[in-house]
């Protein structure tokens, strides 16, 4: 047998079940101690009521009812001792119910969720390209503190099952142990099927969240604003209807196929209980009633002890179950916090930003079999303005994200002065770092948290200002009546504020300004603007950072006549480079799109102008 298929089999034995839920206890004995605790003593408490009030003080009763000599006292002292213990029981369980758990399971909630984004945030960028892994990743945000909270929950019930059954076992003793055989015997059995239906339910879950993120996803594209242009003016909405019946009867074809089995199994375990317990062990009792085998209070205990019995170990084992289910869930939360990133960070700290050499450097992403980038060399020098063009496609957003360690080279070396970058603490490298990318994002958040990507702090107001005014968002601005208070996105705000495309990408350069950066990367910093708003942020930019390592991603060319050096890539590799003028003089590729784009910006800049005079006439002629 093969190594991998002896895991399989062994992957979720007693002694995997027994650590998984352990690993998660952790988690809950680390941030919430009292919480396991109180369960504890809510568990006593459950086991004590469903002993005393279901069995023990019913044969006190009867018995008091029963004797000889009974007096009315007797029966009234017993009726006493169980209400006095009854209201003490229920405060303690009104208040762990009602005041504590809420409480607590928020707290641990928050903890759970923290920890999560923390893992999420060290993650490899290559981990959101595999399909299964985010499946899992979703899976554990999900399930993650509900199953610590259900692991609680269940060690409580457990407790309490496990003090109720052996109280019951120990009364029914006493009348007749062919009884307590019988009921151990059919829960037993009943328990082995329904250990089965808890595997069959984890596959069906299993097959299911792929899915349902399809419909999750699809529903996603239909509540957000940003897709609500392309539905309302294509067929696209359409192609998301029939995506998503599909999706649909892909689910109920799949609950089809696993429901017959769970239904046949469910009926067999109630034929089960209503043959045996039903009918067979109250005939029993009554029998040895009447043949004076036992008293009025031995039937009334044992009459109400075998179906508490009954119950109390077919939930036992259901609690007992239920273990191995939070197991396989915990496997995934597991897997995920136990994933060691790919990209490591080095022990080195950055001090300076002195060059940045990429070195016969080739890469591919995971999921493809195709170069992105191919044989890479290139260096840029402290101070230095870099343009890197080329039509969508040709790999300039995939070299970022190697120059800012998203990723590592499939080979070669990217090298920061004179190091390899692997050997640097990649959170000191990426402080000395700001990136815009073209698929920047706006936070439902104020402007200044935005501008800031973090807590706002009063205190950096002029900071936020100065960013904002680098950008050139201060037209926008003014028209604000809360100004960098402005919540943006209606997300959670009815007075949320939403932004042109080209407003939101000057909030998005403005963070780059607002962390003063030794080296800033613009990937498409200015696709959503106009021709004049783009020449205008470049200069600002170029008179910001004049110290400082700039490097353009663009397919549009206004911005690279500002470069110190001009890098031309196709397919993932550089077929040109050197200066605007000495690329224009070659006339390879590069001079090809320049011309191409200088003359779509002459009839832009015509149809401008006639449309400009044309207003003006009609002015006059009114």
């Amino acid at each position: 047998m093969k190594k991998n298929e002896k895991a399989k089999k062994t992957r979720h034995s007693i002694s995997r079940i027994i650590k998984n839920n352990l690993y998660m206890l952790k988690f809950v004995a680390k941030y919430t101690p009292s919480y396991i605790f109180w369960t504890i003593v809510k568990g006593v408490v459950l086991g004590c009521i469903n002993s005393f009030t279901g069995v023990i003080f019913i044969k006190m009763l009867f018995d008091a009812i029963g004797a000889q000599n009974a007096q009315f006292k007797d029966a009234a002292s017993v009726i006493a001792i169980m209400a006095g213990f009854s209201l003490i029981t229920y405060l303690f369980y009104v208040w762990y119910r009602n005041r504590y758990s809420p409480k607590i399971r928020q707290t641990l909630h928050l903890k759970m969720q923290e920890v999560l984004f923390d893992k999420a945030r060290s993650l490899d960028l290559a981990c959101y390209d595999d399909p299964k892994f985010y499946n899992d990743f979703v899976w554990a945000t999900n399930e993650s503190d509900g199953r610590a909270s259900g692991i609680m929950d269940d060690i409580g019930n457990l407790i309490a099952r496990i003090i109720t059954t052996l109280t019951v076992i120990g009364v029914l003793l006493t009348i007749d142990i062919a009884i307590v055989i019988i009921i151990l015997a059919v829960v037993g059995l009943s328990a082995a099927i329904d250990l089965w239906r808890k595997k069959v339910e984890f596959k069906l879950n299993n097959e299911l969240v792929p899915e349902q993120r399809k419909a999750d996803y699809i529903t996603r594209v239909y509540s957000l604003p940003d897709y609500s242009k392309e539905i309302r003016l294509s067929h696209a909405g359409e192609l998301m209807v029939d995506g998503y019946t599909e999706t649909i009867e892909r689910q109920k074809s799949i609950r089809k196929r696993f429901g017959f089995i769970t239904y046949h199994i469910s009926n067999l375990i109630n034929m089960l209980n209503l043959l045996i317990f039903e009918a067979g062990i109250s005939i029993l009792l009554i029998y040895k009633l009447f043949s004076g085998d036992i008293l009025l209070g031995d039937f009334a205990a044992g009459n109400n002890a075998v179906w508490q019995l009954h119950w109390q170990i077919n939930t036992l084992v259901e609690f007992l179950v239920k273990f191995p289910e939070h197991s396989l869930y915990i496997e995934k939360f597991r897997a995920f916090m136990e994933y060691e990133p790919k990209v490591k960070s080095g022990k080195r700290k950055v001090d300076e930003i002195k060059s940045i050499e990429f070195k016969n450097v080739s890469f591919s992403y995971p999921s493809s079999e195709t170069e992105s980038l191919k044989n890479i060399d290139l260096t840029i020098n402290k101070g230095e303005k870099i343009a890197i063009v080329g039509y969508n496609g040709a790999g300039k957003t995939t070299l970022i994200k190697l120059l800012l360690r998203l990723y590592d080279p499939t080979e070669g070396e990217v090298k920061l002065n004179g190091e390899n970058l692997c050997e640097y603490e990649t959170e000191s490298y990426r402080e000395k770092t700001g990136a815009v990318f073209q698929d920047y994002q706006i936070f439902a958040a104020s402007i200044a948290e935005n501008v800031a990507a973090d807590i706002y702090n009063p205190e950096n107001k002029e900071k936020v200002l100065k960013a904002l005014h680098l950008s050139t968002f201060d037209g926008k601005l003014e028209s604000l009546e809360k100004g960098i208070d402005t919540q943006l996105t209606r997300e959670f705000s009815d007075e949320g504020v939403n932004l042109s495309g080209g407003e939101a990408q000057k909030i998005a350069i403005s963070r780059v300004f607002y962390r003063d950066c030794e080296l800033i990367v613009m990937d498409e910093p200015s696709s959503a603007l106009d021709p004049m708003a783009e020449y205008e942020l470049n200069q600002t930019i170029m008179n910001y950072a004049q110290d400082k390592t700039v490097i353009f991603i663009s397919h549009r060319l206004s911005t690279t006549r500002m470069a110190d050096r001009i890098y031309m890539l196709a397919d993932g590799s550089i077929i040109e480079q050197g200066t605007h003028e000495e690329l224009m003089s070659a006339c390879g590729k590069y001079s090809e799109m320049f011309n191409l784009q200088a003359e779509k910006y002459r009839k832009e800049q015509i149809i401008n102008e006639i449309e400009s005079l044309s207003a003006r006439c009609s002015q006059e002629q009114s």
